[in-house]
């Protein structure tokens, strides 16, 4: 068994061995192979191309970053805004464009030439309003609108379809084919080497049925702009607005392209108006019930603690008779400083109590007159203070008595 043994694992040893030596020669020849390849082509961006930060579009009028300099300015000058395009309208205006915010219901106010901005969110328009844009588009205007539900009848005429891009289907791209940034979306002008990077939502996809467009921009998944000629003007489909939104303009080349696609031109923006809030809504509903409720808790809350209109009514019914006790005080003071009225007539009293209040000798007949009825409050308060006025002038004259605590003081 012994001498069986030997030869098997000389076998064994020698076969190990040999296969050893066959990894060791792959290994060797797949690390020299890539040393003997020439180098393979990337679609690298040019050097003056650092990325979507860097200095671009130099050829322009405005390049990338005074573009992006610009809208952070004025979004730090803005602050917090509640309505989503106030920084694309300061914006616009910085570049002395006229911006008009226009309902789509008002579709003829249109200028004979300019750009107008149809943005996501708009009711459905209609086939005669399509045509009535397309008109306007035809006549020399520029529309810069989303390609979404609200303008599936102008996609429809332009020949441009939208739809996810997951319906797309997913074709393998060569890895050294991809682009640096495939979530950004390139604009490619011919002046210039270096993109416009603009950052598109890239769930979305335009697709030009009749290849029509003239220019486009795309990102590694989709097409997301398409611009297209129709008789004197232009109409550029987009397949997302809302790269202009006040926290995405400042980013990426979002401002650049509002500016490309305007250039101080008038604008006219015709976007959905912001979303009322909750308490507003809230009011618009059941403001009046609201009301009504509360105007029934204050009658019932002003019946359970009982009415003062009544003891308002009472007080008025005994004005006459505190009018009439003030008087007789009067009198009574007068008689006893001076007898001798009681022989005189009444002009005499009035006109000595006149000349000892400083009051008028009308006022003072006014005042020593029987109470109506039926007075006002006004009357009453004028009547008790010209009361109060002549036994304040008699009082000095005579110490105080018991009657005198009935009297105001």
């Amino acid at each position: 068994m012994r001498s069986a043994d030997r030869p098997s694992l000389r076998a064994r040893y020698r076969l190990a061995g040999l296969r050893l030596s066959a990894a060791v020669f792959a290994l060797a020849l797949s690390c020299a192979a890539p040393a003997q390849q020439e180098p393979l082509s990337c679609p690298l961006p040019p050097q003056s191309d650092s990325g979507p930060a860097s200095l671009r579009l130099t050829h322009q009028a405005l390049d990338s970053q005074a573009a992006r300099q610009i809208a952070m300015q004025l979004a730090k000058a803005s602050g917090d805004s509640a309505e989503p395009l106030a920084l694309a309208t300061a914006y616009l205006q910085h570049f002395g464009s006229q911006v008009h915010h226009e309902p789509p219901a008002q579709l003829d106010a249109l200028p004979p030439k300019g750009v107008l901005l149809w943005l996501a969110g708009n009711s459905p328009l209609a086939d005669t309003q399509a045509q009535q844009l397309l008109d306007w588009v035809e006549a020399g205007g520029h529309l810069v609108a989303i390609a979404d539900d609200s303008t599936l009848a102008l996609s429809a005429t332009l020949g441009v379809r939208p739809m996810p891009t997951r319906e797309l289907g997913s074709v393998p791209q060569p890895i050294m084919a991809l682009p640096l940034w495939p979530s950004l979306t390139q604009l490619y002008l011919a002046e210039d080497d270096a993109p416009a990077y603009l950052g598109f939502d890239d769930s979305r996809h335009l697709y030009d049925v009749g290849d029509q467009a003239v220019a486009w921009a795309s990102s590694a998944s989709a097409t997301h702009m398409l611009l297209l000629p129709w008789g004197e003007g232009s109409v550029t489909l987009l397949s997302d607005t809302e790269l202009w939104n006040n926290a995405h303009l400042p980013q990426y080349d979002n401002a650049w392209l509002l500016w490309y696609l305007t250039q101080g031109a008038p604008v006219a923006i015709i976007a959905p108006l912001p979303p009322v809030p909750l308490w507003q809504q809230a009011l618009q509903r059941f403001g009046l019930a609201a009301g009504l409720s509360l105007m029934a808790l204050f009658i019932w809350h002003w019946h359970s603690q009982g009415s003062p209109f009544p003891r308002w009514r009472a007080r008025k019914e005994h004005w006459p008779d505190l009018i009439a006790l003030l008087q007789r005080d009067i009198l009574r003071e007068l008689q006893r400083q001076r007898p001798e009225f009681a022989q005189q007539g009444v002009a005499e009293r009035w006109q000595y109590l006149a000349r000892l209040s400083g009051l008028t000798t009308r006022l003072v007949g006014e005042a020593m007159r029987p109470c109506p009825a039926r007075a006002s409050r006004k009357a009453f308060t004028r009547r008790i203070a010209q009361l109060r006025q002549l036994r304040l002038a008699l009082r000095p004259l005579s110490p105080r008595t018991p009657d005198d605590r009935h009297l105001p003081s």
